[in-house]
């Protein structure tokens, strides 16, 4: 088991579907796909990415229901919800230690998760 105290380099970089509940699968792909098809924008961060989503109790509801879910299975990825004060939007940030920013692109380039003209402006196309 991973801590807090495990060293970077011991880290594997990879996704394990299995981990989440059998029951579970396809309501946490579904869920994701939902999430990453309502990003507005995506922003380049240290270590990661920042996706904006719209400011709507549904979209939180499923937001924290696609985490519950993916922590399991990528349980290298550092999750990070921000919900902006006076409505404003939320905010998705993945980030990780090294090389999980490369992965994240690369999962972002090559299926076709986002909204056509937000990956392309985020260069993820």
């Amino acid at each position: 088991m991973l801590t807090d105290k495990t060293p970077k380099s011991e880290v594997v970089i990879a996704c394990d579907p299995n981990a989440v509940p059998a029951d579970m699968r396809e309501q946490w792909v579904e869920t994701g796909t939902q999430v990453y098809a309502s990003v507005l924008e995506v922003q380049d961060i240290a270590g990661g990415y920042a996706f904006r989503l719209p400011a709507d109790s549904a979209m939180l509801l499923k937001v924290a229901a696609y985490i519950s879910n993916e922590r399991l299975s990528c349980a290298f990825i550092h999750f990070t919800l921000e919900v902006e004060p006076y409505g404003g939007p939320f905010w998705l940030r993945l980030t990780g230690g090294v090389g999980v920013k490369e992965y994240m692109r690369s999962v972002f380039e090559t299926h076709d998760l986002l909204n056509e003209r937000v990956a392309r402006a985020a260069g993820l196309r």
